[in-house]
């Protein structure tokens, strides 16, 4: 298991406001204009950054929203038309920021899902994780937004619209710079508390189709991500005197509930061996024999609207049938080559089980003509 910090502070994608808070605090000492293209440089360096240096590569979209802003705010300088009254550069880019970034968040959804149509598999899990951190981020800083408009709004009505020169600095000038770094500290706060709760999460490893490992994922991103991405699973099929041993799968499983099928089935942890694996599955089911005997039987990719898997099958041929009297297998029977042929093909069992059978009962066949000569 891995220990590792579960986010950086690359996730923390209010830091993508830096380019415009910087515009806004220079605008108190220098001219609009020139502060402007100052923030907007910034934030083009921090971008070509983030697309061409860092790797792996995190997308801050919420810095490509400001970054575009304040180039947009740059074109309009060379415009003879007033593009902004003097002081209020501060509240004009904090409308214009939050104004996409409201967008964003009402069509979450179809952000993440757009994210999720990505075919690499390592670089969609960044974007996709890059984009639920952005939903977070613009939450939050929209809570933080909608809270000092609400204050503009209250003291205008209030003084019917006749503002101080202090009220105007604090209000207009400094509040939009404080709002964008309280979304930085409070979205850090964020991923620390997030760390500090899954520092002892498992993880499960990323691969292709070919079982090389590509990358790792925690466990519960394996369940929500469905087949975003290739995660490894061990299957092992009980056989006993020519029959395999079959259970109905929990109500809680996110594939083929209360099918039946057989009952040894786990995610490979990230840094596990397959043999470790195997031995962490047998050990569980059987605690009393952990030396039972598994043989590899093969490897094929699974993949449906809720899951992408590549599965490792393998058999364990158990002598003592008395062994699946046991708790875990309480609900569980010995199936017949005859039985299961049956109810192939009738949305009985499982759909890996349904393309295990035929793998599963040439085994039989061979074992059982062994026996027999």
């Amino acid at each position: 298991m891995n220990h590792k910090r579960v986010l950086s502070v690359a996730f923390n994608m209010s830091l993508g406001f830096i380019p415009a808070t910087i515009s806004i605090l220079l605008c108190e000492f220098i001219t609009q204009d020139i502060s402007i293209y100052i923030g907007a440089g910034l934030g083009l360096v921090y971008t070509y950054i983030i697309l061409y240096k860092v790797k792996p590569q995190i997308h801050n979209f919420i810095l490509y929203i400001s970054t575009a802003i304040l180039v947009f705010l740059s074109l309009a300088t060379l415009s003879p038309i007033g593009y902004c009254p003097q002081g209020n550069l501060p509240i004009t880019l904090e409308t214009s920021i939050m104004l996409p970034m409201l967008i964003l968040y009402l069509h979450k959804r179809k952000f993440i899902n757009y994210c999720l149509k990505r075919k690499d598999a390592c670089d969609k899990r960044n974007v996709v994780q890059s984009a639920e951190s952005t939903i977070v981020s613009s939450r939050i800083v929209l809570i933080l937004a909608a809270f000092h408009f609400g204050l503009i709004s209250i003291y205008i009505m209030a003084t019917h619209n006749t503002l101080s020169t202090t009220t105007h600095l604090w209000l207009f000038r400094l509040a939009p710079a404080f709002i964008f770094i309280l979304s930085i500290i409070f979205n850090q706060f964020g991923i620390n508390y997030f760390n500090r709760m899954m520092k002892n999460a498992e993880h499960v490893p990323i691969v292709n189709d070919k079982g090389d490992v590509i990358g790792k994922s925690l466990k519960i991103e394996a369940i929500n991500y469905k087949n975003a991405y290739i995660n490894p699973v061990i299957r092992i099929a009980i056989i006993n005197r020519g029959m395999i041993f079959l259970c109905n799968r929990s109500q809680s499983c996110i594939l083929d509930k209360g099918k039946t099928d057989i009952p040894l089935e786990c995610y490979l942890r990230y840094n596990e061996t397959l043999e470790q694996g195997i031995g962490r599955l047998i050990n569980y089911a059987f605690p009393t024999n952990p030396n039972i005997p598994v043989s590899f039987s093969t490897m094929y990719h699974f993949e449906n609207k809720l899951t992408n898997r590549l599965i490792y099958l393998f058999i364990a041929n158990l002598e003592d049938d008395s062994l699946l009297s046991k708790n875990n297998f309480r609900d569980g029977k010995l199936w017949t080559l005859h039985q299961m042929q049956q109810n192939i093909g009738k949305n009985y069992f499982s759909e890996c089980f349904e393309l295990e059978y035929e793998y599963l009962k040439d085994i039989i066949y061979t074992k059982e003509k062994y026996k027999e000569s």
